[in-house]
């Protein structure tokens, strides 16, 4: 088989994989609170108004990302799905698709930088890993940064490698554009960051001035980036972001970016935004469980790149030049994130596709010779314990919270086997097989995971809970003409499935001016220490119009966003029973 029929393979294998692990419930996975259901409400809110301009949850603006996503999401809803359906998998395959994008790209810049068979199994790692698995299931921002964030890498490789120039070699801006290899990449470079931006805003290109900075310190030498400078990539990324920016700024008077900066992004950086604080070394620790299983390979992989990194006799080789853009890609923007108060496991998400890639580069070294020893088996010993941990967690999520099926046992536990199956495998420096081990192990629990346990945690779907028990009552979602109060449980994921007129917000704020009609329906958590209070003002409101409620429903779950049990009556209001006329008698 000749080379190009293999990248052909590998490319087939890699996306059959993708879609393996980002299909399996992406449908039957209730929609996610917070980040989630707010990105998807925000998107049926653009496509009931046909304002995609301005992004709004409820009469709230959401001035925090540009509108990238949220147009992706309604053009996919539109295709596929319809936005009065709320179904949550439409709003989904955007993310599904970045997540192609992520490892397709991956792959290509990888073969170029280190060859086929380290671009092969670094992205198949890639494909499998904990939280690039979560973001592909996921609607929000990561998956479709992810995947436009690969391809400028594809971009700065291709820069970096441009046929018949030296590392060091100068050149006049003149020449360098008129050079057909570097015109392409440079072009593709700014459509990547132009997508990126509109989906994002700052963050690729804050990682890319880091990566720059260090490539330039480390080599002395930024010839190869002239190409950049070449217009039609800098129009091409001024056509992608201005008219939006443009416009935005219009509408909204200057404020989607006053707020996008100054009431989200700096907060981030000077303290702990959204109840997600971490100290330094956070990241260092989570990842082990975010790139898991390529935390299999991650140590010796990085033990790989700084070997080849140093090696100053062999400077401009290019497994050396691809050791230093992979390690400047990632490890500034890793350690810069150290330091920002406000964490989430899924930041550093953009420096897994170049850990990946010399992750599988040390799989491929390992295949050949017996390298790494100490590393490999540190690697070896976190990852079964990281499975088993994993394991574990599965299984009390679905005692506690969901159904509990004999055979889950059988998938779990055979989980166990292989993980201790890759590891013993890579402790005697069979790599190989501790790849295959490690990427069956993932990809098992996964499918497993997604499909089965997930959707299988009713306490957890409460919104999910209510839709159904409204539905059972004949009352159809997303309303329409009737009134749903719930200023207790106020989850965004409600407002997705119920409609985007129910009434949230604070019960006194509410109370003022409510005007409830028969049929209208109200949300109480009665586990909630001022629900009686609350009730008895809501009594009183109602009582002067004649209303009395009747309890439809009662359910139980556990809210997760905010980590407290729920006992949620769906009480509907109704004339009260004594002024009801009695019947006639003939």
């Amino acid at each position: 088989m000749n080379k190009i029929n293999l990248q052909i393979r590998d490319m087939v294998m890699l996306a059959l994989l993708v879609l393996a692990m980002a299909l399996p419930g992406l449908a039957s996975l209730p929609v996610i609170d917070r980040d989630e259901a707010r990105y998807a409400q925000a998107t049926v809110q653009m496509l009931e108004s046909g304002d995609y301009i301005n992004i709004r949850f409820q009469d709230q603006a959401r001035n925090k990302k540009p509108a990238g996503a949220y147009w992706a999401q309604a053009a996919s809803v539109k295709a596929f799905s319809d936005v009065e359906k709320r179904q949550i998998w439409a709003h989904r395959i955007p993310s599904v698709l970045g997540a192609l994008l992520a490892i397709l790209a991956s792959y290509w810049a990888g073969r170029r930088l280190l060859g086929r068979e380290a671009a092969l199994y670094g992205s198949a790692m890639l494909a499998v890993s904990f939280i690039f698995v979560f973001e592909a299931h996921i609607a929000k921002t990561d998956a479709l940064l992810l995947g436009f964030s690969a391809l400028v890498l594809c971009a700065i490789v291709a820069l970096r490698n441009v046929p018949g120039r030296s590392q060091k070699q100068k050149e006049t801006l003149k020449a360098a554009i008129k050079n057909k290899h570097a015109v392409k990449p440079a072009v593709l470079f700014w459509f990547g960051l132009g997508m990126a931006v509109m989906i994002k805003g700052p963050i690729l290109p804050f990682l890319l001035i880091l990566c720059f900075a260090a490539l330039f310190i480390w080599e002395r030498n930024a010839n190869w980036l002239k190409p950049l400078l070449y217009w039609p990539g800098p129009l091409l990324f001024l056509l992608i972001v201005l008219p939006w920016a443009i416009l935005i700024g219009r509408e909204t008077g200057g404020a989607f970016f006053t707020e996008a900066i100054g009431n989200d992004l700096v907060p981030k950086l000077q303290g702990v935004q959204e109840s997600h604080p971490g100290p330094p070394g956070y990241y260092a620790l989570t990842i082990w469980l975010a790139f898991w299983p390529a935390c299999l390979f991650l140590l010796p992989g990085l033990v790989f790149a700084v070997r080849a990194a140093r090696n100053k006799s062999s400077f401009d080789a290019p497994v050396a030049k691809a050791a230093r853009l992979l390690l400047c890609w990632a490890v500034p923007f890793f350690i810069v994130t150290e330091f920002i108060p406000t964490k989430l496991p899924h930041y550093t998400l953009l420096t897994f596709p170049a850990l990946a890639l010399l992750a599988g580069a040390a799989v491929a070294t390992m295949t050949k010779v017996n390298e790494f020893t100490l590393s490999r088996r540190v690697g070896a010993i976190l990852f079964s314990a990281i499975t088993i941990i994993v394991v574990a967690v599965l299984l009390i999520a679905e005692s506690y919270y969901g159904n509990f099926p004999s055979w889950s046992f059988l998938v779990l536990y055979s989980g166990i086997l292989l993980s201790l199956f890759a590891s013993w495998s890579l402790w005697r420096g069979k790599a190989f097989y501790a790849f295959l081990g490690a990427v069956v192990t993932a990809a098992m629990l996964n499918i497993f995971t997604y499909q089965f346990t997930l959707p299988s945690l009713k306490t957890l779907q409460i919104s999910a809970q209510v839709k159904t028990a409204l539905g059972n009552n004949n009352i159809d979602t997303p309303i329409s003409n009737m009134t749903i109060l719930s200023t207790q449980f106020t989850e965004p994921s409600l407002v997705y499935r119920l409609g985007t007129g129910m009434l949230l917000g604070k019960p006194e704020e509410r109370l003022a001016n409510l005007n409830l009609v028969v049929g209208d329906i109200v949300l109480l958590d009665t586990n909630r220490k001022d629900t009686e209070d609350y009730t008895q003002k809501l009594t009183e409101k109602l009582a002067l119009t004649d209303l009395c409620l009747t309890n439809l429903h009662t359910i139980k779950g556990f809210n997760y966003a905010k980590g407290d049990a729920v006992k949620l009556d769906i009480l509907q209001a109704n004339t009260c029973p004594e002024l009801i006329p009695e019947p006639s008698l003939p």
